[in-house]
């Protein structure tokens, strides 16, 4: 099996940072994480030494950065800061002998918001087929975009954007159809052939 991420050790410390790792995928930079803590551990067990720059303190600084760049993808925040709070809160409860809470991991918010089921109902019907259009191609953009750079941020704006899409066409098809999941029901069953157990 060959590597998908060649990382040359000779290279100096900041060649490798998170700027130059954020091009990578994160299969490339997950499997580089494993390989290289497998090499530091390999040199530990062999009694070797870790010095300064040497080639397995540079190996550790790149599998961080790696890892602060897989963090930052899929919560938006900087690895190091989050970390630093957790050890903060946690080194308060143990100095007043109180029980560490847990901790969570902030995650970014969204940019959009889903539309209240009402604000569709007084569109017409161009304007509903409109609406979930739009939504539709920001969802198919962001889907782009998150199998490029997996961004938190993006991801959550597409699963907003989606129900968005979702909440239009449930309310055009209903008005559509007659205007009860029933009557929707039946003209899906008779397209498909299903039944409308499935139907929500």
């Amino acid at each position: 099996m060959t590597n998908l991420l060649h990382f040359p050790s000779k290279k100096p410390m900041g060649a490798l940072d998170e700027e130059v790792l954020e091009r990578f995928a994160d299969p490339s930079l997950l499997l580089t994480c494993f390989e290289r803590v497998q090499d530091a551990l390999e040199t530990i067990t062999r009694g070797e030494k870790i010095e300064v720059s040497g080639k397995t303190h540079v190996i550790l600084i790149e599998t961080r950065a790696a890892l602060s760049v897989l963090f930052k993808r899929r919560t938006g925040g900087d690895a190091k800061k989050v970390s630093d709070e957790h050890w903060e809160v946690a080194r308060r409860c143990l100095q007043a002998g109180e029980d560490i809470p847990d901790m969570r991991i902030p995650i970014d918010e969204p940019q959009v918001t889903t539309l209240h089921p009402a604000h569709f109902s007084g569109q017409t019907d161009l304007s509903l087929a409109c609406m979930a259009l739009n939504s539709s191609e920001r969802v198919r953009e962001a889907i782009n975009d998150t199998l490029a750079a997996a961004n938190a941020q993006i991801t959550a704006n597409a699963a907003i954007e989606a129900i968005n899409v979702d909440t239009a066409l449930r309310q055009l098809v209903l008005r559509l159809s007659g205007g009860t999941l029933t009557d929707m029901a039946q003209i899906v069953a008779r397209i498909t052939g299903a039944g409308s157990e499935t139907l929500q």
